[in-house]
């Protein structure tokens, strides 16, 4: 989509404002796939990605009264979307309880970050060998090229619904997996491979 210039998107903002919905749509058209694949660095897994997507898009349309005064409005945006995504991790992290001895446990080891990535990898490498191979495939494309579901659904020949399907798939693969050999939750186990630096209250 051709990025609308600085005066056309000043328009929007303002009619955003007003409480226009197509206005806010064509904004959030133009920024969901940068935006979305921004988020998914961050926390890894496909579908939180898109939950979060859809929060950091509300929190814009709640605050909308304001934005005839921003300025820089993709500024505004990503800082939004970090502060959000951290702000997410951060909230798994404290009511996660297994996560704090596993990250204790690793820092007294002196694992670093890249030996926590990779065993993070291996576990889910092995985790879904238990899927279909196009189950598989598709939470690849997602997870490690960052594409939308669409964008998977346009190269796979299927739609958007059947792309989310094998997610689903694949993400309760992995939560049971993570339960069952590792004794945390799916998004912890996600915190400790991506935000063990964090300060785990």
């Amino acid at each position: 989509m051709t990025a609308p210039s600085p005066y056309e998107e000043d328009r929007l903002l303002i009619s955003i404002a007003a409480g226009d919905v197509q206005a806010f749509s064509a904004v959030y058209y133009h920024y969901q796939d940068d935006l979305y694949r921004f988020v998914l660095r961050l926390v890894k897994i496909p579908a939180l990605a898109e939950d979060v997507l859809q929060d950091i898009f509300l929190k814009i349309w709640e605050a909308r009264q304001q934005l005839p005064g921003v300025h820089h409005f993709p500024g505004y945006l990503y800082t939004v979307a970090r502060n959000h995504t951290l702000n997410v991790l951060q909230s798994v992290a404290r009511s996660t309880h297994a996560l704090n001895d596993l990250v204790r446990y690793f820092r007294e080891q002196r694992v670093d970050d890249e030996a926590l990535s990779k065993d993070y990898r291996r576990f889910i490498d092995h985790a879904l060998h238990a899927i279909p191979a196009r189950s598989r495939e598709i939470f690849h494309k997602c997870r490690e090229q960052g594409m939308t579901y669409e964008e998977v659904g346009r190269e796979m020949g299927i739609s958007r619904n059947a792309v989310k399907k094998h997610m689903m798939t694949a993400i309760r693969t992995l939560k049971d997996a993570a339960e069952r050999d590792l004794g945390v939750t799916l998004e912890a186990a996600v915190v400790l491979a991506t935000v063990a630096s964090f300060s785990i209250l």
